[in-house]
């Protein structure tokens, strides 16, 4: 078989039909691994079975289109009438094009060129070689491993092991995993500091009104002008005198707000003003940073889900509460695409929030992109700050 010119000008298409798609913002942090199953539909030119083989990828995310690869080939093709086989060994340079980043299952374009030593027992020669294909991959871990598969057209340049032929023209069919290593990662755990901001948002609830704020509060459901301790919970009697009983001192709270001054940092805070557990003021900005996304995508992470059930507790018994909720990005990539996605990653958030029963018109979803970062973008490290949720408290 010559130059599968059908196949190469499928793939041709496919490169060209996308190349106008969106630029994605999120760069990748560290370098990956990917290794694969391949099954090679072999040249029949090549008198030899079909068969199985493997690539061991290195690669990494240079800019907002493109990933680089070094793949190493191997696989063995048994010869179909004769005894002896094709022992292939390949190194090739790829290129990966996405053609979205943003979605959650990416589709991606790929060319490259590299060397195939053949040995068949009578001949061992080395040869370029090219491919190209297309292929996708999905996130399927929160530390960014994806699951990929591609199909490749192979183009051999042996021209000594058959000497009717000058290449052989194979496809291979690819299965595996691309994980990253050696970088920072983004992470989904909240760090202490922003559970103490989402703690300051949910504790201030007392949905018993015993004066001991629910986070606090492991009676939840005392009746209504019962005498409570610290812990929320009934105050104990003594037994001694059936005919008189004596209830345990009550902890003061000066400024009514809810935290007991023996807790208290803050014991002159005005009336009606929300507290955190620290009995001071609830700061109007604060950052979510347990609230992440999969990678490219405003499809929220399951752990980011977890932080906003608490959010939505809030929100919910707090009615008259007006929040903001800001989405913002690192500066890579184009400066519109980042106002897109960061306005998607608020309206995500406030989408989930409304399953889960809060009123639509107490939040506003907003993006602004790369403005306000709180880190250098100069490092791997700023940019994940930079990229991130807040809220803000209106009112």
């Amino acid at each position: 078989m010559k130059k599968n010119i059908l196949g190469m000008s499928i793939v041709s298409v496919l490169i060209a039909g996308q190349s106008t798609a969106l630029k994605a913002v999120e760069e990748v942090d560290s370098w990956y691994v990917s290794p694969m199953l391949s099954f090679i539909k072999a040249d029949s030119d090549r008198q030899s079975d079909d068969d199985i083989g493997l690539m061991l990828g290195i690669g990494k995310q240079v800019n907002d289109n493109w990933n680089l690869e070094v793949n190493a080939v191997i696989d063995n093709l048994e010869f179909e009438t004769l005894s002896g086989e094709y022992k292939q060994r390949g190194l090739m340079l790829d290129g990966l094009y996405f053609f979205d980043r943003r979605t959650v299952m990416q589709t991606y374009a790929i060319i490259g060129a590299g060397v195939m030593s053949t040995d068949t027992g009578v001949n061992d020669i080395t040869n370029p070689m090219i491919n190209i294909g297309v292929g996708i991959m999905q996130e399927v871990s929160d530390s960014g491993m994806k699951f990929r598969a591609d199909i490749r057209y192979r183009m051999d340049m042996d021209d000594e092991s058959i000497s009717t032929e000058d290449e052989f023209n194979d496809f291979m069919f690819n299965v595996g995993l691309s994980i990253p290593f050696g970088g920072k990662q983004q992470s989904n755990r909240i760090e202490s500091s922003s559970m103490k901001q989402v703690a300051a948002v949910v504790e201030f609830n007392d949905i018993d009104a015993d004066g001991v704020m629910d986070a606090r509060d492991n009676c939840s459901n005392t009746p209504k002008g019962v005498s409570v301790d610290s812990n929320g919970c009934e105050l104990a009697t003594t037994s001694k005198d059936s005919s008189q009983t004596k209830l345990v001192a009550i902890e003061k709270d000066s400024d009514n707000d809810g935290v007991v001054d023996s807790l208290d940092e803050c014991k002159s805070t005005e009336a009606g003003v929300i507290v955190d557990l620290k009995g001071c003021k609830l700061s109007k900005s604060f950052v979510l940073k347990g609230v992440s996304f999969l990678t490219s995508s405003d499809q929220l992470t399951e752990e980011s889900k977890k932080i906003l059930n608490d959010v939505a507790i809030v929100l919910n018994k707090n009615k008259e509460l007006e929040i903001e909720l800001a989405g913002y990005t690192d500066n890579r990539g184009n400066p519109k695409f980042n106002d897109e996605l960061s306005k998607l990653r608020a309206e995500s958030v406030k989408s989930y929030l409304v399953s889960k029963g809060v009123t639509a018109q107490q939040m506003h979803a907003k993006g602004y992109g790369d403005d306000n970062p709180v880190d250098n973008n100069e490092t791997v490290e700023g940019r994940s700050n930079n990229r991130r949720v807040e809220i803000h408290l209106l009112n």
